[in-house]
């Protein structure tokens, strides 16, 4: 948002507690979230890949129709759910661009991940997974340039970090207190329960 301001750009944040409102379970707000609105940076919270992402299809054939032709999905690599809210993007009639990311080294700081860490505790479905952690930074960088620039409607971007740290070696940012790290089956990963 910031970057958009700098260059002289006009924001709307799309938030429940945003004026007008916008919040993904209640596609009455999308509407007025998207008056004369010409782009769209489309997140979805918590996470794209999850159940409830479905919504990003909908979502982005009403911004199409009214008038917000430019959308950028920030989306994930390797998910089920996050593939199917790319497809639907693109079949919107939208100038779509996909930002596909790995996990972000904010992701121990909020979201999912961060009762477990206040708690000491990091569970991961494979602990040994290596994983090139992004800066959320770096995604916003990217993200600009999509929605601002020239010559990157039609483009999927796989964006990711410098190197592989793996879930057993990478140090949450929990303050004062080092967490430890457990295994989690993958049949509970969506629960986020240990096994």
């Amino acid at each position: 948002m910031q970057r958009l301001q700098a260059a002289g750009r006009p924001v709307r944040v799309g938030t429940p507690s945003a004026t007008p409102p916008f919040d993904w379970t209640d596609e009455a707000t999308w509407p007025a979230a998207l008056d004369d609105v010409g782009s769209v940076y489309v997140t979805y919270y918590p996470d794209v890949a999850i159940p409830g992402a479905a919504a990003v299809g909908a979502f982005a054939e009403l911004a199409v129709a009214t008038g917000a032709r430019r959308l950028v999905l920030l989306s994930g690599r390797g998910e089920e759910g996050a593939l199917a809210s790319e497809k639907a993007l693109r079949a919107s009639g939208a100038d779509w661009t996909i930002v596909r990311s790995t996990f972000m080294d904010q992701t121990f700081d909020e979201g999912f991940f961060l009762e477990p860490v206040r708690v000491g505790e990091v569970a991961f479905a494979d602990q040994d997974l290596a994983e090139p952690f992004i800066d959320a930074d770096d995604i916003a960088d990217v993200a600009v340039a999509a929605l601002a620039g020239d010559g990157h409607v039609g483009q999927l971007f796989e964006v990711t970090g410098p190197r592989l740290l793996t879930w057993r070696t990478r140090s949450p940012r929990s303050p004062g207190r080092p967490a430890t790290r457990s295994a989690m089956c993958r049949s509970r990963w969506r629960t986020m329960r240990p096994c």
